[in-house]
């Protein structure tokens, strides 16, 4: 009996301290949730409406951990990052939602860029390398700590170990701190408009302008945020026209406005260009069906400007959002009298002077 009565005693003590060993578990996580908020503001202003969703990249410095997430929605939380400095992009949309332009090297944050696709159209232009106009893109770029103190700080909670054999994912999960990130997107399409003077408009053919830009970034740098070195051409289409002046003279504005992504990176201030780094190049059909083609160069009279108007000082990547170019072309691309007789050819204007680099006043705006 003495030896029954010992086992039992030695039986309950084993249980006991097996129960001591663990009473409490320590839920303890090392990373925290971030909640990235986009301001789409800029872009709405822009492009006048705002987008459906976006993506967001963010790359560990040390850790290494890359997260890509898209959305349909202006917020987006990523869950268990730890202490780092982590690299941000955001952009609207997604990848697959971008038609006329590419990313290269899309994974990596110092060298992702966007290009434009090119193509070839048939005409006066057909052995012209075309670049697609861009589709409205923002882009938001930042850098953010996630600290030691920051994961510590009221994370670790104790949870009877019964309680988290039966809920400590949950118990935990209401416990996990959240800092939230405010960002605001920036629109990298440019506008660009052009206006032309012209004399003896009515000699002209009804949609008969075409032209195009040489000269022109065909892409951006995400992570610098400025446009590429590389350029191309691109198309000017649907020109509107304006009776200006004396009737009789048949004064008239061209105007054109497409969307670009502006002047290409080392050419944004004035003193940076040449001349002859943009080539604006004319086709006109005339109402008797002759047609004038002359070429100008144009990269010394292209004009960054603000919302209102006004040259803009160029200090920050938010001034580069609108380029004008305005030309006085009344005295060099001379129409045929009106009426056109019977018979009579077209003039195939010809800039010697603007070609060889000569200097021409432009006013009358």
């Amino acid at each position: 009996m003495a030896l029954l009565l010992s086992l039992a005693f030695a039986l309950i003590l084993t249980v006991f301290a097996s129960c001591e060993r663990r009473p409490l578990e320590v839920l303890a996580d090392e990373g925290v949730q971030v909640k990235i908020i986009n301001d789409w503001d800029n872009h709405n202003f822009i492009y006048g409406k705002k987008p459906n969703g976006m993506t967001v990249m963010l790359w560990g410095e040390n850790t290494h951990d890359t997260r890509i997430e898209s959305r349909n929605d202006t917020m987006i939380v990523f869950n268990d990052l730890k202490p780092d400095r982590y690299r941000l992009i955001i952009f609207n949309e997604t990848f697959s939602d971008f038609g006329y332009q590419y990313f290269a090297e899309a994974g990596s944050y110092e060298n992702m860029v966007m290009h434009s696709k090119h193509y070839s159209t048939r005409g006066w232009d057909s052995d012209v390398d075309y670049m697609h106009y861009p589709d409205p893109i923002s882009v938001s770029l930042d850098t953010f700590d996630i600290t030691t103190d920051m994961t510590n700080r009221d994370t670790t909670i104790f949870v009877f170990y019964e309680d988290y054999i039966d809920n400590g994912a949950s118990a935990y999960s209401g416990k996990v701190r959240t800092y939230e990130i405010p960002e605001l997107a920036w629109p990298m399409t440019v506008n660009l408009y052009v206006k032309a003077k012209v004399k003896r408009r009515q000699a002209i053919k009804k949609n008969g302008i075409e032209a195009n830009i040489s000269g022109m970034a065909d892409g951006f740098y995400f992570s610098q945020i400025h446009r590429t070195t590389e350029s191309g051409t691109l198309r000017l289409t649907d020109w509107t026209m304006e009776a200006i002046g004396d009737p009789a003279d048949s004064m008239g504005l061209i105007t054109v406005h497409i969307p670009s992504f502006g002047l290409p990176y080392g050419k944004e201030l004035l003193s940076q260009r040449d001349s002859a780094d943009n080539i604006l190049n004319f086709n006109i059909t005339l109402i008797n069906d002759s047609v004038q083609q002359c070429s100008f160069k144009v990269a010394k009279d292209m004009r960054y400007i603000d919302p209102k108007g006004r040259e803009a000082q160029i200090r920050y990547r938010t001034d580069l959002q609108n380029i004008r170019l305005e030309i006085d072309l009344s005295d060099i691309i001379v129409m045929p009298p009106i009426p056109i007789p019977q018979g009579g050819a077209g003039f195939n204007a010809k800039v010697d002077e603007w070609e060889d680099g000569g200097t021409f006043e432009f006013g009358g705006f």
